[in-house]
């Protein structure tokens, strides 16, 4: 018996064009296939003369069907309106583009049709596929690399004779499964014999031959059924009997008992290796376990270093197995999310105004001048016995005298601002500050701008983090005190005492500090889970955390500033959305200056000193997500008619 083996190949991946035509460039035309003389355009461009409003309308509407029945992923319809709108106004260039590219890509569609139908082993449905797809355009590469080798001569070189080359010819290779083939009467039953009597009349009647196993009985059987073929008549005699078929040829069949034991001795095993590439091994053995499970698949074989699946099942397992796992192997959908941050931070400080002395002194300028004359009264006699001061100087003269010379310093002249009077009266005025005049401006101006892509799949998370870890003690604990030194007298450790190696440790009592440390992520952190929705839209659940040292301490562990924003949007693919835009601006002034003059208006700058400072801070957050990868739309797989053989009670 012969084992029939074929191999499944990966599907061409598919991305669907939902796209206005309106915005279509060049360099998208320019991929169309060109036209030739001997190729005329499936729309012939007749020049008409100037078209009516109503003939322009009707145009335009039918172009925007055929966009909206686009954007729906109804090619054939959509080629059908940009059709009508082409031949209403062949003048219009779009509609020229529209009808091009949607006829390559509903050839594209036909061409992967026919791929997985040729997986699936349905040849025949294949060929009618690459047929259509040839009709619309013969000349596209894409349909004749997938169209029968002889096909091709024929239709392009149809003066070359279709023999073919003895090294082309095919070697000996393994036949495929068996196909039965029962006539397509109609028949009307109404039987009661033995049940290999009964199995064998029916099965004649469509032109059968029956052989039976041993492991089938002569039970009695009554079979009644008027007016059905042989697909709806065989599989309910051969349930009531419960039977099984094995077809020999294409006219005979091998009848058993249904047992598993039998199954798997009469049936014919067909062998498929499913490429699985981009799974772990983890996840490879799950899948072959989910397989053999659901299937009931005794022989299956995981390649985990090729990637495959290596199956041996029955024709009809393996087609249920390949139209389970098809969308599974695809691949989810996959979204682009594109976050873009803008962070100002403006500081403005000005000084500006005159500082007056706020505090005057006064003092007797004589009685000052005695005073240093008394406490210095050596220098004096000296100074006046050297012929340096006159002899009948007065104590103001001495003083200044003895202050120009550098013998004698007084803080309360550095401090006076005038004299006023004269003689005995006259008096000194002394001040804290001398008069300053301000004038100064300090700014500061920081511009951010964070653009950060994410691709992530469909109903997965991505975290994406950028900024430094700070370490921050949250709390310290001390170990307890050690042995006292002296009672380690006399103790040496490779020659030095252990008390001088307890001092030089710091733990003669006091133990030693561990502080607790906690990392803590400072900068910019980002979740994101996107959902693509059956409309196209995405919906995201969005946690965006900014988090920065504020520059000041609480009990010596730093305080952190931290700006947070957690929801859940929906926009439309390509659609930007504003999350958050936060202003924060803050005022402060200071006025310092004469009390009440300084708050007379006029007189803020000129009697006063004002230090005004201006801060402000702002963030946009914005954000746009692109599906730049979609699986397919359908809501539900096609429907899977299995019989898998029932277990024995």
């Amino acid at each position: 018996m012969k084992h029939p083996t074929h191999s499944r190949l990966g599907k061409i991946s598919r991305s669907t064009a939902v796209c206005a035509f309106l915005g279509l460039s060049a360099a998208a035309f320019a991929q169309s296939p060109p036209t030739s003389p001997t190729s005329a355009p499936a729309h012939p461009v007749d020049v008409s003369p100037a078209l009516s409003t109503s003939q322009r309308r009707e145009a335009e509407n039918a172009y925007l069907a055929g966009a909206r029945l686009l954007d729906r992923n109804d090619l054939t319809g959509a080629e059908a309106q940009f059709s009508k709108a082409l031949e209403l106004n062949p003048s219009n260039h779009d509609y020229i583009m529209a009808a091009n590219v949607t006829r390559e890509h509903r050839v594209t569609e036909l061409v992967q049709q026919a791929g997985k139908a040729r997986l699936l082993g349905q040849t025949k449905k294949a060929e009618a596929l690459l047929a259509e797809a040839s009709l619309l355009d013969p000349q596209n590469p894409i349909v004749t690399q997938h169209l029968p080798q002889e096909s091709v001569s024929a239709r392009f070189h149809p003066e070359i004779e279709n023999h073919a080359e003895p090294w082309l010819e095919e070697g000996p290779s393994i036949a495929g499964p068996v196909m039965l083939l029962p006539n397509s009467s109609t028949q009307t039953f109404h039987i009661r014999s033995d049940i290999q009597a009964t199995v064998r009349q029916v099965l004649s009647s469509y032109g059968i031959r029956a052989v039976f196993d041993d492991s089938i009985g002569h039970q009695n059987l009554r079979f009644d059924l008027e007016n059905v073929q042989y697909a709806r008549a065989v599989p309910i005699l051969l349930q009531m009997g419960g039977l099984f078929a094995v077809p020999l040829d294409s006219t005979s069949v091998i009848i058993a008992s249904d047992t598993p034991e039998n199954r798997q001795r009469l049936e014919r095993q067909l062998q498929e290796t499913i490429s699985i590439p981009g799974m772990t091994p983890q996840e490879m053995n799950d899948l072959g376990n989910v397989v053999r499970n659901v299937f009931d698949i005794k022989q299956l074989s995981i390649e985990k270093g090729l990637g495959n699946l290596v199956l041996r099942a029955p024709e009809d397992t393996l087609k249920a197995v390949n139209l389970t796992l098809a969308d599974l192997l695809d691949g989810t959908s996959q979204v682009m999310i594109q976050l873009k941050l803008y962070s100002i931070d403006k500081r403005r400080q000005r000084n500006i105004g005159t500082q007056l002395p706020q505090q005057v002194g006064l003092y007797s300028v004589s009685g000052e001048a005695a005073k240093i004359v008394n406490q210095n009264q050596d220098l004096v006699n000296q100074a006046i016995a050297e012929g340096l001061v006159p002899a009948g100087a007065s104590n103001i003269d001495i003083a200044l005298a003895l202050i120009g010379s550098g013998l004698v310093k007084s803080s309360l002249l550095s401090s006076t601002v005038g004299f006023f009077g004269g003689g005995l009266t006259q008096t000194g005025v002394t001040s804290n500050v001398f008069p300053t005049f301000n004038l100064a401006l300090n700014s500061s101006n920081s511009r951010a701008l964070d653009d950060i892509q994410l691709r992530v799949g469909d109903r997965q998370t991505a975290n994406f983090r950028v900024g430094t870890r700070y370490p921050i003690t949250t709390s310290t604990y001390s170990t307890g005190g050690v042995a006292n030194s002296s009672a380690l007298a006399g103790i040496n450790i490779n020659g030095v005492s252990a008390s001088s190696l307890l001092s030089q440790l710091g733990g003669n009592s006091t133990g030693v500090t561990i502080p607790q440390i906690q990392y803590e992520d400072l900068g910019l952190t980002l979740k994101a889970t996107p959902t693509i929705q059956k409309s196209g839209a995405v919906s995201m659940h969005i946690d965006f955390k900014i988090e920065a040292l504020a520059g000041t301490a609480l009990n010596n562990i730093p305080v952190l500033n931290s700006r947070q924003f957690v929801s859940d949007i929906t926009v439309d693919n390509g659609t930007t959305a504003l999350l958050v835009s936060t202003l924060t601006k803050s005022e402060s002034a200071a006025v310092s200056g004469i009390p009440g003059l300084g708050e007379l208006p006029g007189f803020q700058t000129a009697a006063a000193d004002k230090v005004a400072e201006t801060d402000s801070s702002e963030l946009v957050l914005l954000i746009t997500p692109h599906v730049v990868r979609r699986r397919s739309n359908t809501i539900a797989g096609p429907r899977i008619a299995l019989n898998l053989p029932q277990q024995p009670d």
